[in-house]
């Protein structure tokens, strides 16, 4: 079943390039099985997922009132495909998508619908969304997915949009909602969103983990039919947040219910290195587990047309580099009317991501530094702003340190333990405001036994739930304590207080660098360095955004601090005072990006042990196998820069030649050689002491220096 290669394990657990291949009603008569399948083969994929059930059925289904679409006619695509895709080493995914179903079944099930305040259905496309709490989600689509694995052998089921608020509605409140978050909050639901209400906290709350509980049954049913077929569920991070939050996801509550976890990754409006993060935090929260993520082939918003092929190249290549294997979204590719352009470039990617094939079975990141992401902080401090309020901060940090090629993980802040933490010297809090208290202690102790933690204004000062903290922990291990709160410091500046310091190593000959927003005071504690302080606004009046030319002068600067570090046991505290990281994300100014990764470095010291010379656009990850070290070099399309309020696709792939990378070696191993994946190459190195250094003659998009080692 899968090709020439032995099966040592399940076939999920092996390296997949995977293709989901959406249909539409009237793409049947276009479908022939044999060179549906040859198609896929083209992509050098080993398995692709097709339109199943749920909406509408492109198979014969014998449950009543389940829609078999109009123009399927006497025809079984399932049972045409699937045999067909396995004859020729192919697994098969059915497609599933439970969030609204035909209007005719209101009248014999009308519990199964989602309902507004008033009690209307929701309708969409000439359908009403269902209720992820009720009878559709928990027992037909059940009965779906058991019909789809028994009678056609699929080898897994993915699910698309199971969620509440399906296709941009509103919360349900319907009958079944009501009772549900009744007997388990003792409160009805909230009729509108408030994130100062305890009650309206616990209804967010409540609707991850109804979501979690639906997975779990599917994820038992299909396993009940065929013990060896997968479920997968869509899912995002971050990012799309008016449709994750209201939908109730939270793939930290899933794991024990997805045999491989996964993203979707389709918005192409967000930051360029979104399937970094998105790949890096499954990496971080399901390290023993497969890993896939989408890659859409088209724009969301426009599903017929192609993602530039410059922009597509380094979205594929971060999923690679973290250990994700790639699922390229077509989405009507059987359509008279489609844009075409990107396919042969895609085939080639795909078919490259074969031939690399052994540089990614097995390895797992050896980054030595890690970025905490937090749900509670995204919603119950984010609140109505969480993009502001704390996700700008998380973009800011990703992008200082990929600029400065400083490879880093991403944790889930609901997984911080010892065990967890003991690969790593540094731990990142960008703007982390709401932790557990569990999740403060482990931080404590990490910095206690030597690490380094580095938090951004608020990180640590409330539990998960959002209320404030009597003591902030970081200010605490500090040995010193918070003050007021300076809010709008437009035009305010950080003055290098003490230019010698490691924080300021490599700003050059400038006394100051920009400031922005809020900082919270800080009485220092005792040893504590404050190497960087506030210069109030200069501006020409209070409330004004701008200075005089004639009384811009700046005589002097306070010593209020923007940054200090001290020690805390045997470890260190980097605490900011300010957003600087999301400073950064706003404005990219140079200095600040460098001043967050210089806390890093400072935190790293001696084992910093990998630096690669390259322009800031050059992404770099770092991965392990048994007797080799990988180095990923990812080349970021530039773009065109407007303020439009909509990023602007990658256009160019500018290739760089000359890059040095520089790897430390660890006591006792022995460099047998160097090699570039892309043609095999052996890569002359020079060696001093116990650096080995190489240079790569050219980087296109996507790069893997492989450093053979002897134990």
């Amino acid at each position: 079943m899968n090709g020439d290669k032995p099966m040592t394990q399940p076939w999920w657990k092996q390296p997949n390039r995977v293709m989901l291949l959406n249909l539409r009603e009237g793409d049947e008569p276009r479908v022939e099985a044999r060179a549906f399948v040859e198609d896929v083969k083209r992509y050098g994929a080993t398995a692709f997922c097709i339109n199943g059930g749920g909406i509408v059925a492109f198979y014969q289904t014998k449950i009543p009132g389940q829609r078999i679409s109009a123009t399927l006619g006497d025809r079984d695509l399932l049972a045409e495909i699937i045999p067909e895709a396995h004859k020729q080493g192919l697994r098969v995914l059915a497609r599933i998508d439970p969030s609204c179903a035909p209007r005719e079944l209101a009248e014999a099930h009308p519990d199964w619908f989602a309902r507004d305040r008033e009690g209307n259905f929701f309708e969409v496309s000439g359908h009403y969304v269902t209720c992820p709490n009720a009878g559709y989600y928990h027992g037909r689509m059940v009965e779906v997915v058991q019909e789809m694995v028994r009678r056609y052998d699929a080898d897994g089921i993915w699910n698309n949009q199971g969620k509440f608020a399906a296709w941009d509605t509103d919360a349900c409140y319907c009958p079944t909602c009501q009772r549900m978050f009744r007997e388990s909050s003792g409160h009805a639901i909230p009729e509108t969103e408030d994130w100062d209400s305890p009650v309206w906290r616990q209804y967010n709350e409540w609707r991850y983990r109804r979501i979690a509980a639906w997975v779990q049954r599917m994820h038992q049913a299909i396993h009940e039919v065929k013990s060896d077929a997968i479920f997968i569920s869509a899912i995002q991070l971050a990012e799309s947040l008016e449709t994750i939050r209201p939908g109730g996801w939270d793939v930290d509550y899933w794991l024990e219910h997805q045999d491989v976890v996964a993203f979707e990754c389709q918005r192409r409006n967000t930051a360029p290195w979104w399937p970094g993060i998105q790949a890096k935090y499954l990496a971080g929260i399901a390290p023993d587990k497969p890993r896939w993520m989408t890659v859409s082939y088209f724009y969301p918003w426009w599903r017929l047309y192609a993602a530039p092929e410059a922009e597509n190249r380094p979205w594929i290549a971060q999923q690679f580099a973290n250990g994700v294997n790639s699922w390229l979204h077509i989405n009507g590719g059987l359509s008279p009317i489609f844009d075409r352009r990107g396919l042969q470039p895609m085939q080639e990617v795909f078919q490259r991501l074969g031939r690399w094939e052994e540089y990614f079975d097995g390895a797992q990141s050896d980054a030595k530094v890690a970025v905490v992401f937090s749900r509670y902080t995204q919603d119950n401090y984010g609140r109505d702003d969480p993009y502001g309020r704390y996700m700008d901060s998380v973009r800011g940090y990703y992008a200082a340190l990929s600029e400065a090629h400083i490879p880093f993980d991403v944790l889930s802040d609901k997984f911080l333990d010892a065990q967890r933490l003991k690969q790593y010297c540094v731990l990142v809090l960008p703007n982390t405001a709401c932790l557990t208290d569990a999740a403060v202690e482990a931080v404590r102790a990490f910095a206690a036994a030597g690490g380094t933690v580095v938090g951004t204004y608020d990180a640590g000062r409330y539990d998960e739930q959002g209320v404030e903290r009597r003591e902030a922990p970081l200010a605490a291990m500090l040995g010193g304590r918070h003050g007021a709160c300076r809010r709008k410091l437009q035009s305010s500046y950080g003055f290098l207080a003490q230019r010698d310091d490691a924080l300021l190593q490599g700003l050059g000959d400038t006394d100051v660098v920009p400031n922005d927003g809020d900082l919270l005071e800080f009485v220092p504690g005792a040893g504590n360095v404050v190497p960087l302080t506030l210069i109030p606004p200069v501006t020409a009046h209070s409330g004004a955004t701008i200075s005089i030319p004639e009384f811009s002068a700046v005589r002097g600067a306070t010593d209020v601090p923007v940054v200090v570090h001290g020690a805390h046991g045997q470890g260190r505290v980097v605490l900011f005072a300010n957003r600087m990281d999301a400073l950064f994300y706003k404005y990219g100014f140079p200095d600040l990006g460098r001043i967050l990764a210089n806390a890093v470095l400072l935190g790293l010291g001696d084992a910093q042990d990998l630096e690669v010379d390259a322009p800031d656009y050059v992404d770099v990850t770092r991965q392990a196998q048994p007797g080799r070290r990988l180095v990923h070099l990812i080349n970021f399309a530039v773009g065109k820069h407007v303020n439009t309020g909509w990023r602007h696709p990658g256009r160019n792939l500018v290739p760089v030649d000359g890059i040095r990378v520089r790897l430390r070696l660890a006591p006792g191993q022995k460099l047998r050689a160097v090699r570039s994946a892309t043609d095999n190459a052996v890569l002359p190195h020079a060696t001093q002491g116990d650096w080995a250094e190489v240079t790569v003659p050219r980087l296109a998009d996507h790069e893997i220096v492989a450093f053979e080692l002897d134990a």
